[in-house]
């Protein structure tokens, strides 16, 4: 059950029923502006111009199966572990896009896994730009390690990734805290982009929850307009904090209520496209936006992962919306430099055992990809070789956590946030050690 996989030649390298779970829902991500010793943010407010990078964390919530987003094609056990749903390697029909150092002199590949993990097929619309280009970054075998927590609930590990820490303490997320830690004060710090809060967005700084902006407004009569008569009344007349706080709440509904999220035909006819699409107008409304979180699901695959070259697997067309979506949007943000101060992180709860198991699928794991991508990310595939890996329980088939999750959260809001990790990750003491991630 345990994956060996084994040190390759010098030559080949340089330096509710859990099975069910969220299956037809939507993914997280969250995006937050915070402030770094660069050039102006060009998305901040005027009246407010924080001085760092958006970052954008793109959730995955069902517990995305990493061994498959990032097929480590290069180590015979993983065909021999998955003899039906292992991705092949690049030459062969339906074969991972290769990582490699001789197709893209942009990426680097600090530990040495060079040339042998690769990107599943789908995600070929981020291969042709941002890999290409040297601004994604592939972190495997990322986690929560298990000293913190072994846990494979969907429900206590969204709670811990989102929160930063699997300590009962920490009841606030770690990107609303990055965004706190700015002291910034402008309108629209954080966006929700969720008809419910997420736990990564909760916390001091003011948060707003944005399912559509097409369809955003005042609810509870019968008419909006009614509504938004009473609530007028209500604040308008209060001279107090309370008032004073209303008051600010609905000048940024009006303001977000005039903005046009008209569908962009570059971004996907989705909902995971056009979350998208309304994160980058809100980024550029002028709101001073700093953070948002989107949700993308349906990523529990106990069943029917698909076999090379379908195309029409659930996991396959999931991974080939989240591409699609991800190209649209960093597409957009490169049209006027924009991705320059953006950086975006993709994550999951967990991830997926090692083996495949009887109904072509595989069951809750541990350690998953975490993805980063953005101008200011520098290319290529960081963290420990899996030729280190020994699970952590050989019983369940996991796959062992070589990089904690939040190390590369932390290097990302230190180096392009200029942030004091330690107010975002009260729990985790930072190695001294960098992975690299930020150029």
């Amino acid at each position: 059950m345990m994956l060996q996989l084994p040190n390759l030649p010098a030559a080949t390298r340089r330096t509710a029923s859990r099975r069910s779970f969220l299956g037809s829902a939507g993914g997280a991500v969250a995006l937050g502006t915070v402030a770094l010793a660069s050039p102006r943010l060009a998305l901040a407010a005027p009246g407010n111009p924080g001085t760092g990078d958006a970052l954008v964390v793109v959730f995955l919530r069902g517990g995305a199966d990493g061994l498959s987003l990032t097929p480590p094609y290069g180590y015979p056990s993983y065909r021999q572990l998955r003899p039906t749903i292992a991705i092949p390697p690049p030459d062969d029909p339906g074969g991972a896009l290769p990582l490699t150092s001789v197709d893209n002199p942009n990426a680097v590949f600090p530990s040495g896994i060079d040339g042998v993990i690769g990107l599943h097929p789908a995600f070929a619309p981020l291969h042709q730009t941002l890999w290409q280009q040297g601004r994604l970054a592939i972190i495997p075998a990322a986690g929560l390690p298990a000293s913190e927590s072994r846990t494979r609930s969907h429900f206590e590990a969204e709670r811990y990734w989102e929160r930063g820490s699997a300590s009962g303490s920490i009841r606030s997320g770690w990107l609303n805290r990055a965004v706190a830690a700015q002291g910034l004060t402008s309108p629209l710090p954080v966006v929700n982009k969720s008809n419910q809060n997420q736990d990564i967005s909760d916390g001091p700084a003011k948060t707003l929850s944005v399912a559509d902006l097409r369809n955003f407004g005042i609810d509870g009569y019968r008419s909006r307009t009614r509504a938004r008569t009473v609530l007028d009344a209500l604040y308008l007349g209060d001279n107090g904090s309370v008032g004073a706080t209303g008051t600010d709440l609905l000048s940024v509904v009006d303001q977000l209520d005039a903005l046009d999220a008209t569908p962009d035909p570059s971004y996907p006819n989705t909902k995971l496209g056009r979350d998208l699409q309304q994160v980058a107008i809100m980024l550029r409304s002028g709101l001073g936006l700093h953070a948002a979180a989107v949700e993308f699901g349906g990523w529990d695959h106990h069943d029917g992962l698909g076999v090379p070259g379908d195309t029409q697997g659930r996991f396959h067309r999931r991974a080939a919306e989240l591409a699609a979506s991800l190209r649209a949007f960093t597409d957009d943000l490169d049209s006027d430099g924009a991705l320059d101060e953006t950086s975006i992180l993709v994550i999951t709860e967990f991830g997926r055992t090692i083996n495949e198991n009887g109904s072509g699928g595989t069951d809750h794991g541990r350690a998953t990809t975490i993805m980063a991508m953005g101008g200011g990310i520098q290319g290529g595939v960081f963290g420990d070789d899996y030729s280190s890996v020994i699970a952590d329980d050989p019983t369940e088939g996991d796959l062992t956590v070589l990089t904690d999750f939040r190390k590369a959260v932390a290097e990302i809001l230190e180096r392009r946030a200029g942030i004091s990790i330690g107010s975002v990750f009260p729990t985790y003491a930072a190695p001294p050690t960098r992975l690299g991630l930020t150029r």
